[in-house]
């Protein structure tokens, strides 16, 4: 990279969680999908808090985080999610996140990266900075999946969602880590997956969000074994070119994070092309929290850091995905262990989980 840049701070707001057992007993969630995602329980948001409001609260933790490096002088605010922010048309999330926060002079705008929202806005705001576009950028995330316009439980095939938000500050200055690479990349032959086969709507209505019903008639077209072939040549192709820029190999990484997605789809998308094992990354953490929209990977991040599950002059590789089928991968090397004492990544668990 031609300037370095930095991961000053990162951190997390998530709620308390409900069983996925209570789920599957009250007929939200399906017994067989429980047992091969295993996923125990998901974070779910109470009460009137909104989804902007919930990314205001991991922003403030990440900014006063940053405080000595950064101060208030953010440059860029990039907020990107995966599901409703409140309003249906004609408004966006990111610029309330900057007014909450007082972030004057700032230039906040929203991506619209599903899954992948978060590495995508990371990859933009990195480049920024790089640009000499300012010195300092925050990426947000927050999602809240509510019914009646989702059943977290069912909403697409082993993708279960749980609520929260994150925030990562990154600067030219300093910071815990430093950024060595980030790409992204889209494969658009595999975007149907996520469009299906009904035509076009002209409005905003309100439906029942269904992620199948898309992939199931493209998977019916085309097969399974298509698509996963396609995934792969994807995902391979794009750790190869990050790490061909680094020099590096996977078996340098200390940590390889990923999207928190059902441990079966985990399997076949990401461990197997890879090449990897499970315990190189957070997936047991990801028992808990589900998928968090677009703030897995923050939310990894923020969860290695705060728990010290990281040493000085480790490297971690970044891996995410969305709809689209778009990838961003990321070499970081971890350069100080931060001292926070709070956890922002910890949250209740129900009475029939424990960890």
């Amino acid at each position: 990279m031609s300037a370095p840049v930095y991961i000053t701070s990162a951190a997390a707001w998530i709620p308390p969680a409900e069983s996925a057992k209570e789920a599957v007993a009250e007929g939200k969630y399906v017994a067989e999908d429980f047992e091969v995602n295993n996923i125990l329980c998901l974070p779910a948001a109470t009460g009137e808090i909104s989804v902007p409001d919930m990314g205001v609260l991991a922003a403030r933790r990440a900014l006063e985080r940053a405080s000595d490096v950064v101060g208030d002088g953010i440059d860029l605010l990039v907020h990107a999610s995966l599901y409703h922010q409140g309003r249906d048309w004609g408004w966006t999330s990111g610029p309330y996140i900057q007014r909450e926060l007082g972030l004057t002079g700032a230039f906040s705008i929203n991506l619209d990266g599903l899954s992948n929202g978060g590495m995508a806005a990371l990859d933009f705001a990195v480049g920024q900075l790089e640009a000499g576009r300012g010195t300092s950028a925050m990426v947000t995330t927050a999602d809240r999946f509510l019914a009646p316009g989702i059943n977290r439980w069912r909403g697409a095939y082993g993708i279960v969602g749980g609520d929260g938000s994150t925030a990562m500050v990154l600067s030219k200055n300093g910071g815990f880590a430093r950024i060595h690479a980030i790409e992204s990349l889209t494969d658009a032959s595999l975007e149907p997956l996520w469009r299906g086969s009904e035509p076009f709507t002209t409005s905003f209505g309100e439906v029942v969000h269904d992620l199948r019903s898309p992939k199931k008639s493209y998977l019916e077209e085309v097969g399974k074994e298509s698509v996963l072939q396609r995934c792969e040549e994807a995902l391979v192709t794009l750790v190869r070119s990050v790490l061909g820029r680094t020099g590096h190999k996977l078996d340098d990484f200390a940590r390889i994070l990923m999207p928190n997605m059902g441990h079966g789809l985990m399997q076949v998308q990401f461990l197997k092309p890879l090449g990897i094992t499970s315990e190189r990354t957070l997936m047991d953490w990801g028992r808990y929290t589900g998928h968090l929209g677009a703030g897995d990977l923050i939310a990894g991040v923020a969860r290695l850091a705060e728990t010290k599950q990281l040493e000085q002059g480790d490297h971690v590789l970044l891996v995410s995905a969305g709809g689209g089928y778009s990838l961003t991968v990321a070499v970081v090397e971890i350069e100080s262990v931060p001292d926070w004492p709070e956890v922002t990544t910890d949250f209740a668990l129900p009475a029939d989980v424990t960890e």
